[in-house]
């Protein structure tokens, strides 16, 4: 079940599930907007503790949608549904297309901002920047494994919560005049702890299907670290893995050199969860 829900929710979305009912964002900024009052110095949700209680309702609400019937057919409608809204990233595609027609155009301004809206914070050519090819590893890593990650521990409310998590997370740190923005520490921790483990497991994955003589180093370099973004594990390990060569930094090679090493990757997750579904450790 498991298994078959997240290769038919993968398969539809890549086909052109792109509309806003299929984006997080669409139902998490519908939620937040609803409860405004609750979420204010005096409302109901108004302290740090109400807030968590907050953010566990509708999981809450998930798990109980899917546990209303036992039906299989049911359950995995439900299953492939939610995952399709979680995997939603049309922003991050278009975005993408973008910058891929930007530099076959030789546009270089407009291509570095449309990375730069992708989620490249420096580029390669500044002070602890990185590459356009980091830049997709990582936000591959946030809407798809770490996605797979908790749907495979937890089920769709796994799921559901990280997706949650990581949709206010952007929130807050892209406006800091929203309602949940007093805390933007509590979130950004909170989601630290939910990437930790998926993006050791997910690094993992680089060095089987990449160089693991050279990316073998930079992962046990970060494989037991508590203090180092789990953004810089899982970038610094793919580009290690996929060794792109320098001269090819910023342009349309490195990223599509990058886009193969992730879908490969995901490609291993899989292989993993049917090992595992195999020898009776996941239904």
């Amino acid at each position: 079940m498991i298994l078959v829900s997240i290769i038919i929710a993968l398969i539809l979305e890549r086909l052109g599930a792109r509309s806003a009912h299929w984006q997080m964002s669409y139902y998490a900024n519908g939620y937040l907007t609803r409860s405004v009052n609750l979420l204010t110095n005096k409302g109901l949700f108004g302290t740090a503790t109400g807030f968590l209680i907050w953010l566990f309702l509708p999981v809450i609400a998930i798990g109980c949608v899917y546990f209303l019937s036992d039906f299989v057919l049911w359950q995995l409608v439900f299953n492939v549904a939610v995952l399709l809204v979680c995997f939603g990233c049309a922003k991050q595609r278009a975005l993408y297309k973008s910058y891929l027609n930007a530099l076959t155009r030789g546009d270089q301004t407009a291509a570095t901002l449309y990375a730069l809206q992708l989620g490249q914070k420096r580029t390669e050519e500044q002070q602890g920047g990185e590459t356009l090819g980091q830049t997709l590893a990582w936000v591959n890593f946030r809407f798809y494994c770490a996605v797979i990650f908790w749907f495979v521990v937890l089920g769709v409310a796994g799921a559901v919560f990280y997706a949650l998590v990581r949709t206010f997370a952007d929130l807050v740190s892209d406006n800091r005049d929203e309602v949940i923005a007093k805390y933007f520490k509590l979130i950004h921790r909170l989601l630290f702890w939910l990437d930790w483990l998926p993006a050791r497991i997910t690094s993992f994955g680089y060095l089987v299907i990449g160089n693991f003589n050279k990316g073998t180093s930079c992962w046990l370099h970060y494989v037991f670290d508590f203090s180092s973004p789990n953004r810089k594990v899982v970038t610094y390990t793919a580009l290690a893995a996929e060794q792109v060569e320098e001269r090819y930094y910023g342009c349309t090679f490195e990223a599509t050199c990058m886009i193969k090493l992730v879908k490969r990757n995901v490609l291993f997750y899989l292989v993993l969860i049917a090992l595992m579904t195999l020898f009776g450790g996941l239904s």
